[in-house]
């Protein structure tokens, strides 16, 4: 008798634990703010880094599909209301993000997401559309080791690379990169340009949609919103440098998008953030801010200048739609907790 009703009251729990987790799911407090950098496929821009490559076009639909029957896209402006207490987001509300301003952007997501009918933030750094630059740092990199013209790499200090299969490649790429994120911007680089001429010769790898096209963009409903000016990491300038950087760029929103301008959100390059580049981001301005840690939000913001987000890694549709319920990482808590409590 005794094991009958242990096993009903478990069986009770349960039930519980399922209704309270579907409630999590349902509740009209969280947002999922979901960010993406490149949709393209892999093959279509080889030396472009494909680690950026958040989905590819056929996954992203799927996703988007998913988006639209099962949650309900939000605009800036709904996230916005919400925070300013104006309004209730609805339930299993999604903002969709993209950093970086990509022409795949235009090219890929866009008419994906217009034709389903689901809106989208867009973070462009805007020193970048329309200036013939080298491209995005890290692409360089990626596309110097690729096409090195030696079979190894020596780095003082950081280490020896073989360079003729991907693995190393991928490993010096991993150790550079985190080198270079140490560095104040500037220095940063300077040591980088420096190493990848002594690695191949590069053309051009700049990819970035220019204000014609992101005009556009605007028009049609995506909101075009500061990523910075440079694309410098704001805990790698000093705060003088980094509001004017927060400045210039959301002067040239400004300028470059007239009355489809946006409100004034920011996205932390990388998501690297700490107090001080918060401090700055907010006295620039800026009213949320995006590049906290990877979870779900709830409303209101505890720090509307550190907000997490969802960063998609190129997930089938099964663990993409894992990553948008709440009970997913607070059942992974729960049964961390219980497995604590039983003895060893």
């Amino acid at each position: 008798m005794k094991a009958v009703a242990g096993k009903a009251a478990d069986a009770l729990a349960r039930v519980g634990l399922l209704r309270m987790l579907e409630s999590m799911d349902r509740a009209s407090d969280r947002v999922r703010v979901i960010a993406y950098h490149r949709v393209d496929e892999l093959e279509a821009e080889p030396d472009l880094d494909p680690g950026l490559v958040s989905a590819l076009p056929a996954d992203f639909r799927a996703q988007m599909e998913v988006i639209a029957r099962h949650y309900n896209a939000i605009t800036i402006d709904d996230l916005l209301a919400a925070h300013r207490g104006e309004k209730t987001l609805p339930a299993r509300a999604v903002l969709l993000t993209f950093d970086d301003g990509y022409l795949d952007f235009g090219e890929r997501a866009w008419p994906i997401l217009r034709e389903i009918g689901l809106p989208a933030v867009l973070f462009v750094p805007t020193g970048f559309p329309d200036q013939p630059g080298p491209g995005f740092w890290w692409d360089r990199l990626h596309a110097a080791l690729r096409n090195s013209r030696e079979p190894r790499l020596d780095v003082a200090g950081i280490g020896t690379f073989d360079l003729r299969d991907h693995a190393g490649r991928r490993a010096a790429h991993l150790a550079l990169r985190l080198h270079v994120k140490s560095l104040p911007h500037a220095s940063a680089m300077k040591w980088l340009d420096e190493q990848i001429s002594g690695i191949a010769d590069l053309p051009s790898l700049h990819r970035v949609l220019g204000w014609d096209a992101l005009r556009k963009l605007a028009h049609e409903g995506v909101a075009v919103c500061s990523h910075s000016h440079a694309h410098a990491l704001c805990t790698r300038l000093a705060p003088e440098e980094l509001a004017k950087d927060l400045t210039l760029a959301r002067r040239r929103i400004e300028e470059e998008l007239g009355d489809d301008a946006p409100p004034p959100v920011f996205a932390y390059p990388a998501s690297a953030n700490d107090a001080t580049s918060r401090r700055v981001v907010r006295e620039a301005g800026y009213e949320l801010a995006f590049g906290g840690g990877r979870s779900i939000e709830r409303m209101p913001f505890a720090d509307p200048h550190h907000i997490n987000r969802l960063p998609m890694l190129r997930y089938a549709t099964a663990l993409f739609r894992a990553q948008l319920r709440p009970s997913v990482s607070q059942l992974g808590r729960l049964l961390i907790d219980r497995r604590k409590q039983q003895p060893a």
